[in-house]
């Protein structure tokens, strides 16, 4: 548990706590075939996070290929 924590405070460190929450979330809600099915405006409600955090955190998993866009409102997750 310990470790999780640690990495949780790099990644945080790393790419911040409002992007990192968004990452865990899409982790935690994922399907049995790996799809996340939130539109942009159900993570901002959900996480309550501005529009723009959560744009750019969504567009930068689709660059790293992390994730991959079907449609508005669901990704497939690339890993």
């Amino acid at each position: 548990m310990e470790n999780i924590n640690l990495y949780k405070s790099i990644m945080c460190a790393i790419i911040g706590a409002k992007k990192s929450q968004i990452i865990e979330f899409i982790i935690s809600n994922l399907d049995n075939d790996k799809r996340f099915k939130y539109t942009i405006k159900e993570l901002c409600d959900e996480l309550n996070i501005s529009k723009p955090t959560a744009i750019e955190t969504i567009n930068l998993l689709l660059e790293k290929r992390v994730l991959k866009k079907i449609k508005n409102g669901l990704y497939q997750l690339n890993i």
